[in-house]
């Protein structure tokens, strides 16, 4: 069966989904919805998208793009995630024939569109307050400089002011959190928590479950492989290797058990430029250590190490490994994109099974707390002890920067895998909930499902991004026992918000937007499943 990406309905082949888009869809292109998705969906759409609905009466019409709903409270919900920037009005129903019924009309004029007198110099939007459009322009078009606001003057045509502090602003506020708090969000949460919504969690977290026994045989089929390879890697080369194990395996929210990610460094000293602060994120990195003479062909005269060379250097180390070690017979290495700083085997240890995804990642570790991150604080930890061994140290990574920059063969990526295993580990620890890291492993089943129905649609939003979203949920958590169905969809609701604004703020690193070059049509894709995922939990499938 082939599955629809824009509404999820279940054709036999390519041509019946052809046929089904050219009917149902015929103002999107082929390949998904496009960037006006949100405006666009007029209630031929719904219908096809929620057929069980088609008999319904959509008599709440938005204001401000042509989405219609059946309830006033699915208008407000459809208004906080699309229009958030934009004053809620009054809703009003439609006739029979789609016009607004004339004493509502009456009431409410047109004054609202007069209203929205900041325009975006780069889009259709329309902003009431020169702070929304800063907002939108953050989170939106951050690759240009912003040029000031347009507004409407009283003959109807634009004209242009420049704002002084526009660059300090996008730079320092753009990348708060984008909505009101979880905690407050509950609060106000006043549907109904179905018994078809609570089946649905609780269905979702058996699917999460590992199994003791598969748990245990990975386990120990992993062990044996990281002894074997580390001890072949140290007798091969002349450097001293060391590894740590990152990833959702040891911070104990894996949600299957085929899956690892091991850190390798050499115990060399390196420095990091966080002076140069061109691109937030990606950094040189010096050689400090006295000359390494196996290191020589991947440094510069001025001793910067180039990503790229080392990398290639000891991904050439590791297809050596494998081919000595007794393991090596069982491993597919994988080919991957040029750009991806991981060295990814299938490692099929266990007969029977499927084969286990080992990660293996070249890296430098940096001693300290890097100067441009945030220093941590979460509430939601417990223990002291584990805040400071987190901020103890950080990483490099041979991920390539994205940006035109004119040292790019230069650049390294600031990584915070440690860290982020550290507090994903303990996010129970409070006491106040036991459910952060089942809503984080939620999130990754709905995630990891969609790749199953859509193979090779979603391939940049990975389990990194999800963890920067999540870590700012756990820092407003609820205080008050609360329905986990309630909190489920509230970040839920959360996460679509930052889907449509294209922008989940790095919990490391201020001013960093993870999803900044993630394709559209991928965040479009992952945005309908996430609100399909959301109407589940207000028990309306």
């Amino acid at each position: 069966m082939k599955k629809c990406d824009i509404c999820f309905k279940d054709y036999k082949g390519d041509a019946g989904i052809r046929i089904h888009k050219s009917k149902a869809h015929k103002d999107e292109p082929l390949g998904g919805a496009s960037t006006k998705d949100k405006q666009s969906k007029t209630k031929t759409t719904i219908q096809a998208s929620y057929g069980d609905h088609q008999t319904k009466d959509f008599k709440f019409k938005c204001k401000f793009c042509d989405k219609r709903t059946e309830t006033e409270t699915g208008l407000r919900i459809h208004h906080g995630i699309v229009h958030k920037g934009i004053t809620y009005p009054e809703p009003f129903s439609t006739d029979e024939k789609g016009s607004r019924t004339k004493s509502v009309q009456d009431a409410h004029g047109d004054n609202h569109t007069d209203d929205l007198q900041f325009k975006c110099k780069f889009c259709d939007k329309t902003f009431q307050t020169e702070r929304g459009l800063k907002i939108h322009h953050g989170r939106v078009h951050q690759d240009k400089d912003f040029p000031g606001h347009c507004y409407k003057n009283s003959t109807g045509s634009t004209a242009a002011t420049k704002d002084p502090y526009a660059k300090s602003v996008a730079k320092e506020e753009l990348l708060r959190s984008p909505s009101v708090p979880l905690d407050m969000m509950v609060k106000i949460d006043k549907a109904t928590v179905t018994d078809q919504a609570i089946d649905r969690l609780s269905d979702q977290l058996e699917e999460c479950k590992m199994s003791k026994k598969d748990s245990s045989a990975a386990s120990e089929a992993m062990n044996s492989f990281t002894d074997s390879f580390l001890t072949e890697l140290n007798k091969i080369s002349k450097l001293k290797w060391f590894f740590f194990n990152s990833g959702s395996f040891y911070d104990k929210t894996r949600n299957s058990p085929d899956e690892f990610d091991l850190m390798i460094y050499p115990d060399v000293q390196v420095s990091v430029d966080f002076d140069d602060k061109s691109v937030l994120g990606f950094y040189k990195v010096k050689m400090v250590s006295t000359r390494v003479p196996e290191l020589d062909g991947t440094v510069t005269r001025n001793d910067y190490i180039r990503p790229e060379a080392y990398k290639t250097y000891v991904f050439e180390l590791f297809d050596r490994v494998l081919q000595k070690i007794r393991e090596g017979r069982r491993v597919t290495k994988r080919v991957k994109s040029r750009n991806s700083p991981a060295y990814t085997i299938d490692y099929k240890a266990i007969p029977g099974k499927k084969a286990i995804d080992v990660d293996l990642v070249p890296c430098f570790k940096i001693e300290g707390w890097p100067p441009v991150a945030k220093r941590l604080d979460p509430k939601w930890i417990s223990y002291d002890s584990v805040v400071h061994n987190a901020m103890k140290s950080c990483d490099v990574v041979c991920k390539k920067c994205p940006h035109d920059h004119p040292d790019n063969n230069l650049l390294w990526r600031l990584s915070f895998a440690k860290a982020e295993k550290m507090l994903m580990k303990h996010a129970n620890s409070s006491g106040d909930s036991t459910f952060k890291k089942d809503a984080y492993r939620f999130i990754k089943l709905y995630i990891c499902n969609m790749k199953d129905q859509f193979p090779g649609k979603i391939q940049k939003f990975s389990s990194y991004c999800i963890k920067q979203f999540i870590f700012t949920e756990f820092d407003n958590w609820p205080k008050k026992p609360t329905e986990e169905v309630i909190i489920q969809r509230n970040i839920l609701k959360h996460l679509i918000e930052g889907l449509e604004e294209r922008c989940i703020p790095n919990y490391f690193l201020q001013n960093d937007n993870v999803l900044q070059f993630i394709p559209t049509d991928e965040l479009n894709l992952l945005c309908r499943g996430m609100k399909m995922e959301y109407e589940k939990l207000l028990g309306n499938k």
